[in-house]
This record gives structure tokens, sequence and C-alpha cells, in this order.
């Protein structure tokens, strides 16, 4: 097996090192599309209720009661966030893999043999 060049060892370390973000983002994405689904299942359950309906929250190891009409803002809020982080998590996961298809194309194009013309 042929020795592989220091550029090419830099790059396959980098290579790794996105790898490795991406994991991550994968991770957080399914942390935060799981805690969506929750809070706009939760969403809809609060709507169909009467507006005049006991309401209980968590707040730490405490239940609190609260208006139908508050835990709706509250819950609403909440989807809005949780949709501006995957988002961002999406771009975030686009861009590393621009970066690994990029990096990827480049050590295939190091280890290539040079062409006789």
């Amino acid at each position: 097996m042929q020795n592989i060049p220091p550029q090419v060892q830099a790059m396959l370390g980098q290579l790794e090192s996105y790898q490795q973000q991406l994991q991550l983002v994968i991770q957080q994405k399914q942390k935060v599309q799981a805690d969506l689904n929750e809070a706009k299942k939760a969403l809809e359950e609060i709507e169909a209720l009467p507006d005049d309906a006991q309401v209980y929250k968590t707040v730490g190891t405490l239940i609190v009661k609260t208006t139908k009409e508050k835990a709706l803002q509250e819950l609403k809020e909440k989807v809005e966030t949780l949709e501006v982080r995957l988002n961002a998590l999406n771009r975030q996961e686009q861009k590393i893999n621009e970066k690994v298809k990029e990096l990827t194309q480049k050590i295939q194009a190091a280890l290539r043999p040079p062409t006789a013309g």
C-alpha cells in the first residue's frame, strides 16, 4: 500500500471532523423534531378543550394550574422557536454535507494516479 501524502492525511482528518459534526447536528435535529412533534400534539389537544377547561402544566418538578389561553400562547411560542431551531439545523446539516462532498472529491482527486498524456 502506498504512503498517503501528509496533505491528504490532513484532509482525511478534516473529513472525519466534518462527519462528527454532522452526527451531532443530526442528533440535535432528531431531538428538536421530537420536541416539536410533542408541542404540536399538546397544542392540538389544548385547542380542542372547552374555553373554561382546567389546564395544568409542568414547571420543573411541579405541576401548576394555568389558563387555556396562556397555555396556548406558550405552546405556540414553543412551536415557533422549535421550528426556527429546526430550520437552522437543516441549513447547518446542508452546509456540512456540502463540505463533506467537496472534501471527498478533493481527496479522491489527490489519490487518483496521474494519467499518462
